[in-house]
C-alpha cells in the first residue's frame, strides 16, 4: 500500500519392484533414468573502498541502437582489501530460491509465483549449458581491460573477490557509471568491492563513450553517436566469461543515474542474459515513439529500483514501476512494504511469473546519490538505514534466470 499512496498510481513403489526385477543391464538403463531429473539442473564444471570522490554529473535525451560481438585484452590488475565470500544458492531456472525465514517474511510470495511459472510456461526447468571454467585462474584484484567492439577500444574495470579459486562458477555484477562520470568513480560511489568480496562475486564497471551510455532516450555522446551500448555489453559479459568462472543464470546489472537507465535498457533487450536489474536514480529511457524499439523484455526479469524523493535531476517515474509489473504478470492487487526505516520505505510486487518480483524503494529526502553511501548531489540514507548495496544482493542473490 505504501507505495500505492506515496506515486498514486518420482518413481512409485510398483516402478521400484519393476526395477529390482530387471537384468544388470536393465537396471543400469533404469538408474540413468531416475536420476536424470535431479541431474538436469546441475552445473557441469570442467577446467582448472575508497572514500567516494565528486563527480559531476547531468543528464540529457537520446536514441537507440542495435549490437555486435567482439574480441579482448587484458592488461594490468592489483589486489584490494576485503573478506572472503560464500556464494548465493543455487535453484532451478527462472525461479527464486528461499536463503531465510526473513526472506519468507519479505513478502516474495514464492509458492503463489511458482505456480504461476508452471501454468505460463515461464519458468521452463530445461537443463543449464554446461560450462567450462577458464583453465587459468585470474588473480583476485582490480584488473582493467580492453574489448574491441564494432571497431572501437572500449575500457572495463573488472574486481575478483578474494575467496575466488576458478573451480567454483559465481555471479557477476554489471555497475554502470553515471552520465560524465568514469568507471572508476562508479567504483568510488557505489562502493561494491567490499561487497564483492563479502559475498564471493564478480563486479564489473564498464567504461562508457565520452563518459556515457545510450539508454535509449539519454545521455550525452553515446546517445547522440548511437553507439551499440547493448551490443558491448553482449560482447563484454562473453569476454568476462572468457576469463573468470561465471555462472550463466547470476548475472545482474546495476548502474547509478544514466547508468541506471542503461540496466533499465538491458532488461528490455537482455532478459535473456540477466536474472536481475538495480537501476539506482535512473528512469527507464523508453518512450513510445516511432524510431524506438520500445521496452519488450523476452522473459520475466526481476528489479529493485531506487529513489530519492528529493532528486532534482532524475524525477521519479512511478508509472515505469507498473509497466514493470506489467512485464512481469505480477498479480498482486498492491505491493507489500518489505522494508522501512524511519520514513524510508522499500514495497514489493512478489506474485509474479518465474518467481520474479517488482521493487520499489524511495529515501525521503533523498537526493541524486546512492542510498546509504556518501552523496554527491544531495543527501541520502545511512546505510543502516537503507543501503542500495545490501538490499540489491538481496535480490541477486536469490535471482535467477
Amino acid at each position: 500500500m505504501m507505495l500505492q499512496s506515496v506515486f498514486n498510481f518420482g518413481a512409485s513403489s510398483s516402478s521400484a519392484a519393476v526395477c529390482r526385477g530387471l537384468g544388470i543391464a536393465s537396471l543400469v538403463l533404469a538408474i540413468i533414468a531416475c536420476s536424470d531429473r535431479g541431474a538436469r539442473h546441475n552445473l557441469i564444471v570442467a577446467g582448472g573502498s575508497a572514500p567516494a570522490r565528486q563527480p559531476t554529473l547531468s543528464d540529457a535525451d537520446g536514441s537507440t541502437a542495435a549490437g555486435r560481438g567482439g574480441t579482448v585484452a587484458m592488461s594490468t590488475g592489483s589486489g584490494s582489501a576485503g573478506r572472503g565470500g560464500s556464494q548465493g544458492p543455487m535453484s532451478n531456472a527462472g525461479r527464486a530460491s528461499p536463503t531465510s525465514a526473513e526472506d519468507a517474511d519479505a513478502g516474495m510470495g514464492r509458492d503463489a509465483a511458482e505456480s504461476d511459472a508452471r501454468d505460463s510456461g515461464a519458468g521452463d526447468a530445461s537443463a543449464p549449458p554446461a560450462l567450462t571454467c577458464p583453465s587459468t585462474a585470474l588473480a583476485p584484484g582490480e584488473t582493467r581491460a580492453m574489448l574491441t567492439h564494432a571497431e572501437r577500444m572500449r575500457e572495463y574495470l573488472m574486481y575478483v573477490p578474494r575467496s575466488y579459486d576458478n573451480r567454483q562458477p559465481v555471479a557477476l555484477v554489471l555497475n554502470f557509471h553515471g552520465n560524465t562520470m568514469t568507471a572508476t568513480q562508479q567504483r568510488d560511489l557505489s562502493r561494491m568491492n567490499a561487497l564483492a568480496d563479502a559475498k564471493g562475486f564478480v563486479v564489473v564497471y564498464p567504461q562508457g563513450i565520452g563518459n556515457s551510455w545510450n539508454a535509449g532516450a539519454c545521455c550525452g555522446e553515446a546517445q547522440n553517436s548511437k553507439i551499440d551500448d547493448v551490443g558491448f555489453t553482449r560482447a563484454l559479459v562473453k569476454a568476462v566469461q572468457g576469463r573468470v568462472c561465471i555462472d550463466p543464470r547470476r548475472i545482474y546489472a546495476a548502474g547509478f543515474s544514466n547508468g541506471g537507465r542503461m540496466s533499465y535498457r538491458l532488461g528490455c533487450e537482455m532478459a535473456d542474459v540477466f536474472a536481475a536489474l538495480a537501476p539506482v536514480a535512473g528512469t527507464k529511457s523508453f518512450p513510445d515513439l516511432e524510431n524506438s524499439p520500445g521496452c519488450k523484455p523476452t522473459h520475466p526479469i526481476s528489479l529493485i529500483d531506487f529513489m530519492g524523493s528529493a532528486d532534482s535531476r532524475v524525477a521519479a517515474q512511478p508509472g515505469q514501476i507498473a509497466e514493470w509489473v506489467a512485464f512481469n504478470g505480477c498479480t498482486d492487487a498492491s505491493p507489500m512494504e518489505t522494508h522501512r526505516q524511519g520514513e524510508h520505505v522499500c514495497s514489493t510486487y512478489s506474485r509474479c511469473k518465474a518467481g520474479t518480483s517488482v521493487t520499489y524503494c524511495v529515501v525521503a529526502g533523498g537526493g541524486h546519490c546512492w542510498p546509504g553511501n556518501s552523496c554527491p548531489f544531495g543527501t541520502t540514507s545511512r546505510a543502516e538505514e537503507l543501503s542500495a548495496n545490501d538490499l540489491l544482493w538481496k535480490l541477486f542473490e536469490r535471482s535467477m534466470r
